[in-house]
């Protein structure tokens, strides 16, 4: 069952397990660019290579699955307790339980979510049911990583608002469009997602220190813009699938 296609899954897969090395040795950083590479090399490729070779499986999705679940949202909120357990916002030990306690959001919102997606599942083509699990964890270690998040409104008590709230975000019916658009995206679209990529680039390499505030400024700029991508007509289509789903239990389109 295991292909070339998994290979690229099992380089995501292991982008967050390094992550997670990095993060035992104190390095928040650096396991957020471990996370980010285990994407780029691994998770952006692994479908195409499967429909290119005709090679794509039920085994694949499932290990997909746990690979993204594994390095997008285990991972970072890993990277979270690193980082929110030295802030010192609060004094010991609450420091540790905060940190615990804002990890553990992102996780158990996902992992519910995951549950509930099995059991009711909620399937419009292209769109995605509530945050996606990846967007949440690279939010995630972009605001912990980013180097003006100290400076922000509020400092880290910020992140204490904002990281459970993502995790609700993710139980939402809220959508999220992918890049699995029957329609070509708008060139407004297409246009903002090549400066993000290149842009991101050029800041790794010449100012990496500030890569994260940039990965944090592009991710929620699409948390609050992505959903102008949906045409009235599939905004509409799209809450008739979710009040159908809901009230029968499932519905795939």
């Amino acid at each position: 069952m295991f292909g070339i296609k998994d290979l690229f899954t099992t380089i995501n897969l292991m982008g967050g397990v390094v992550a997670m090395c990095f993060c035992v040795d104190g390095k928040p950083f650096e396991a957020g660019l471990a996370i980010m590479i285990g994407y780029l090399c691994g998770d952006t490729l692994d479908g195409s290579v499967a429909r290119k070779l005709g090679t794509q499986n039920e085994f694949g999705s499932e290990f997909d699955t746990i690979a993204d679940h594994s390095s997008h949202v285990i991972a970072p909120a890993v990277v979270v307790y690193t980082v929110y357990k030295d802030v010192g916002i609060v004094p010991a030990p609450w420091d540790k339980i905060l940190a615990i306690a804002l990890a553990g959001s992102l996780i158990l919102g996902v992992s519910v979510r995951h549950a509930r997606n099995i059991v009711n599942p909620v399937s419009y083509k292209g769109v995605w049911v509530g945050l996606p699990r990846s967007v949440l964890g690279f939010i995630a270690i972009a605001y912990c990583n980013a180097r003006l998040a100290p400076h922000a409104p509020g400092g880290w008590w910020l992140g204490v608002f904002l990281i459970p709230f993502m995790g609700i975000a993710t139980l939402t019916y809220w959508p999220f469009p992918s890049h699995h658009l029957v329609k070509g995206l708008r060139p407004a679209a297409v246009v903002a997602a090549v400066i993000a990529f290149i842009s991101s680039i050029v800041i790794g390499f010449l100012k990496r220190e500030f890569f994260f505030d940039l990965l944090w400024f592009w991710m929620v700029g699409y948390c609050l813009s992505a959903w102008m991508t949906l045409s009235a007509d599939e905004r509409k289509a799209y809450a008739e699938t979710v009040a159908a789903a809901r009230a029968r239990g499932v519905v795939k389109t």
